[in-house]
């Protein structure tokens, strides 16, 4: 027997509390996901020839890029381990990241570690590729003149070293004929030295010195001395199968900086212990590291390729973080040498982490925390005065770590003290104007003008609004600092209003946003900081017509790709679906004028010349943003989906306040809802569509309170879950694929004449090691 039990309560309008009886229905999940990640997998019907075309794979910390170099008649096992760059004005330190005058430039860059080749005995002619995702392995099959060189390749998360599996059948005649492999060191020069060599703060740089080669045994070693002290190490040994045509290589990475003399040992070892186990059972650890993070949550939309991007984005976020390395920069453990050699804050960083947390990988997303902690305070120091907003954006980074994790304790602990000393920071940077407001000195909007200063920017405005906002409710839920509250619900209240003009907001007080511009930093206090509401008419129209004003600038000449998937997050906050998907379809499937998403997902600038890993990362955020959106103290179901998709379903993402949430979406309507606490906040729900909510799951009933037009409030304690949907009709609570849409399956790598014509690397030359 079902029955409800409606109770009034009287707020400003009528609302009602919902106590049904369950009805026997409980959230599962119906994913077969071998079979599910195949169809997203890259699939590569040509040989990709280039970084920008080829397979990756990775642990967080260590990688590699496949391509095949034609010149060479090679298949290039590209390696990149992500804590491997100079440290110079800190030889105590692994980086010199966040010392005193440090530059990313030439002081802590990215180094290129170099490339394995393997060279087979016959002229490369054609072959395939397949990035398996489920298994995060790279298969691959090379034809050549001789016979056919197939491999498999990945990266063990527990280990720090690729391994590739190679089986050949090339003949001379009737015998075996033989493939060999090589290393070609990377130049240990600074990226930035290599492409831009007569800029000025380049003079006087020095080249780190040339590397040392040993063999011992089967195993050799390739040493890389820095000036600033220290080494690292790249070690390799191949394991022939006797009586047949297979081998394993096995690379072994190691930065033992800044000690010296430590990283060859490690190297070694890691090879011995490794090659000591069976392939089997290191391929088991590793697949079940990686079938295991996957199934932290679930997304399918009827729209195949946009799907599949969004599966390679997960796939590409646990190549590039791990919980206890370093923090993710703009290539992520695959490098390449570019001109932008390392972490960049004025937005990069920033987008980069903006998928861990919805995706509900809060674990791999502490490695920016981990950098934040270890360097607080030289970070703050070298960002004092007009960049201050760089960083204090990134403290938003921070505290989305914890909202996500519905943490109210951390962030007291963690987050207020250096909300409080980023705060004391902008203090300095502050002025009474005559009437008694609070306005800030000249300070810069990212790129804007070549970094031109002005006053009172809209960039550090909103970011201001944030964090004296975030301080109090902060302080409020954790009782730290809390004589502090009134003092900052002052200056909130001082604070010059954002400067707007007829088209919006504009830069700084004195500065219109009157020119083609790629960053979408004066815009941040709707997206990503929520403090223009958007369920405010006022503060809508503002951001609708600034937002337009932004897009519209000449003609979009000046847009790039996280423009568009900048974007797509505006517009999604708004709640225009079909506006968003516009913008997430030309970054996705068309060609900017100033960006390249390449057909392995990776983006770059400058023709194709220099990667910037956190462009479609932000477009994996925006893609969950048309599903499940949590600010202004709402979880918002659905807000934003476009008209083209009827059908979505969504497992476990996470919203903030420590919610896992799920639903069905069919035929364009909300069919149920599922949401589980894991910290026992406040509960409440916007789900368009909703006249009611009831209870559908078994167990404990749950208090339902309506607190508008489709908004409820959820009576959850920590540890509880509940399954609702808008009536008592029989729900089936189950997530499982879309199996019907538009879209191609396996969209990505690249397909039948469709190989890029020319190499986009930098030109460089060729670098003499020995």
């Amino acid at each position: 027997m079902r029955r409800e039990i409606f109770s009034p309560v009287l707020f400003v309008f009528m609302s009602f509390f919902l106590y049904p009886l369950s009805v026997p229905c409980q959230m599962k999940t119906d994913i077969d996901w071998p079979a599910f990640m195949k169809g997203q997998d890259m699939v590569w019907e040509e040989l990709p020839l280039q970084w920008n075309e080829g397979a990756f794979c990775g642990n967080g910390q260590l990688g590699m890029m496949i391509y095949v170099n034609k010149k060479e008649n090679t298949i290039v096992f590209h390696q990149g381990r992500l804590d491997v760059t100079d440290h110079r004005l800190a030889p105590d330190r692994k980086s010199s990241i966040g010392a005193l005058g440090a530059s990313v430039m030439y002081d802590f860059p990215r180094l290129d570690i170099g490339r394995m080749r393997l060279h087979p005995a016959g002229k490369i002619i054609s072959g395939t590729m397949r990035q398996d995702l489920w298994n995060a392995e790279i298969s691959g099959e090379i034809i050549t003149d001789l016979g056919t060189i197939s491999f498999t390749a990945f990266t063990p998360h527990d280990r720090m070293m690729n391994i590739v599996d190679v089986v050949s059948t090339e003949k001379k005649g009737a015998a075996p004929a033989g493939w060999r492999w090589d290393f070609f060191p990377g130049n240990p020069a600074s990226p930035r030295i290599q492409t831009k060599p007569d800029q000025k703060k380049g003079k006087g740089y020095i080249t780190n010195p040339k590397p040392k080669i040993d063999k011992t045994g089967d195993i050799t070693v390739c040493v890389q001395s820095l000036i600033a002290g220290g080494d690292y190490a790249t070690a390799w040994s191949e394991k022939r199968q006797r009586g047949s045509q297979r081998s394993i290589l096995y690379t072994a990475i190691a930065n033992e900086v800044p000690a010296s003399g430590l990283s060859a040992r490690v190297a070694t070892r890691t090879i011995l212990n490794a090659s000591a186990l069976s392939l089997n059972n290191l391929r088991a650890r590793h697949q079940n590291w990686w079938h295991h993070y996957y199934q932290q949550s679930f997304l399918t939309i009827p729209d195949a390729d946009i799907q599949s991007f969004y599966w390679i984005q997960l796939y590409k976020m646990g190549v590039s973080a791990r919980e206890d390395g370093p923090a993710v920069d703009l290539f992520g453990p695959v490098f390449r040498i570019s001109q932008w050699p390392g972490i960049w804050w004025n937005l990069n960083l920033q987008l980069t982490y903006w998928p861990f947390y919805e995706s509900n990988h809060l674990d791999i997303a502490k490695s920016l925390l981990n950098l934040i902690d270890d360097q607080f305070d030289s970070l703050l120091e070298n960002f004092r005065g007009p960049k201050l907003g760089d960083f204090a954006w990134a403290m938003h980074n921070y505290w989305l770590q914890y909202r996500y994790a519905g943490d109210w304790k951390l962030i007291g602990e963690k987050w207020v003290p250096k909300a409080v000393k980023v705060l004391a920071a902008y203090e300095a940077m502050m002025q009474r104007n005559a009437d008694g407001k609070i306005e800030l000195l000249p300070m810069g909007s990212p790129e804007f003008k070549s970094f031109t200063e002005f006053p009172n920017t809209n960039y550090n405005l909103a970011i201001l609004h944030w964090l004296l906002n975030s301080l109090v409710t902060s302080s409020e839920k954790s009782h730290i600092h809390s004589d502090d509250i009134i003092k900052w619900k002052q200056m909130l209240a001082d604070l010059v209003p954002y400067p707007v003009d007829e088209n919006g907001l504009m830069i700084g007080s004195n500065q219109p946003f009157d020119l083609g511009h790629r960053h979408y930093s004066h815009l941040l206090a709707l997206y990503p900081l929520f403090q223009l509401n958007p369920d405010s008419a006022a503060s809508r129209n503002l951001a609708e017509k600034s937002l337009k004003h932004w897009l519209s600038m000449d003609q979009g000449k000046m847009l790039n790709g996280f423009s568009y998937t900048g974007a797509a997050s505006l517009y999604a906050a708004l709640g225009e679906g079909n506006a968003s998907l516009q913008y997430l379809d030309t970054f996705i499937h068309g060609h900017g004028e100033n960006g390249l998403l390449f057909p392995n997902t990776m983006y770059t600038e400058s023709k194709g010349k220099n990667p910037t890993l956190e462009t479609p990362l932000s477009a994996a955020a925006s893609i969950m943003e048309l599903l499940l959106q949590s600010w202004g103290h709402y979880i918002r179901i659905f807000p934003a989906v476009p008209d083209r998709w009827q059908e979505a379903s969504f497992y476990h993402l996470r919203a903030r306040g420590g919610f896992l949430v799920s639903a069905v979406r069919r035929q364009g309507k909300t069919q149920w809802v599922s949401v589980k606490s894991l910290s026992g906040e406040t509960c409440q729900l916007k789900i368009p569509g909703w006249d009611g909510v009831v209870q559908i799951s078994q167990g404990k009933q749950i208090p339902i309170v309506k607190i508008g037009k489709g908004e409820f409030r959820i009576d959850l304690k920590a540890g509880e879950e509940g399954v609702f949907s808008q009536d008592d009709k029989q729900v089936y609570a189950v997530v499982r694929p879309i199996r019907e849409g538009v879209g191609i399956a396996n969209y990505f790598g690249v397909k039948k004449g469709q190989q890029l014509p020319k190499d986009l690397s930098w030109p460089l030359p060729e670098y003499d090691w020995k």
